[in-house]
């Protein structure tokens, strides 16, 4: 359970970047900063392959407070960001993270940060280091926002080359590779 909660969590965070993109660009046209209260919070949902391969390895998942699991997945609180109200570029913020874990083998993903440019993707603090761990695709990104309310769904995160090679050298396995669909991910925000 915890595993899978764990896999929820990181493709929603994936997801909740692809969608702002689209997001905000379609609600907006003025190009301007838009400025994200210290409210809400992505919702990642495992992908159930994905959360069934890290049981299997005997690896379980867990969020690191204040982020918490619940029915929906795992949902990361939003402590600010910007994004251009025509593009969408900029970034959020979140605090919590998760925990992989196998016996006493323990790997923490913090303060993720969702970047929106060229490249979505979800960058987390892995040990002293910032590191891109999941890329982002908006191709089914839903955009359910109302005036300063902003839902975005449908988002997949995939790990990149680095994230699956530090989980792999961890755990000492093979099982994580480029481009794992670890879930999707829900944004909810609130533009100040």
């Amino acid at each position: 359970k915890n595993t899978r909660v764990a896999t929820v969590v990181l493709a929603a965070l994936a997801l909740v970047t692809a969608a702002l993109v689209p997001g905000f660009a379609a609600a907006k046209s003025s190009g301007k900063t838009l400025q994200l209260k210290s409210v809400g919070g992505t919702t990642l949902k495992l992908d159930s392959g994905t959360a069934t391969a890290l049981t299997g390895l005997g690896v379980s998942v867990a969020p690191i407070k204040p982020a918490k699991a619940g029915s929906k997945g795992i949902t990361f609180p939003i402590t600010g960001g910007k994004v251009n109200s025509k593009t969408l570029a900029g970034n959020i913020k979140h605090s919590g993270g998760l925990r992989f874990s196998a016996g006493s083998t323990i790997v923490d993903l913090k303060n993720f940060t969702i970047n929106i440019d060229k490249n979505p993707d979800l960058v987390a603090t892995v040990g002293t280091a910032r590191v891109s761990i999941l890329t982002l695709d908006l191709s089914k990104l839903k955009n359910s926002s109302k005036g300063k309310n902003i839902r975005l769904s449908g988002v997949e995160g995939s790990l990149t080359q680095a994230a699956a090679d530090a989980l792999n050298a961890s755990f000492g396995t093979t099982a994580f590779t480029k481009g794992l669909v670890l879930g999707t991910a829900t944004v909810n925000a609130k533009v100040k």
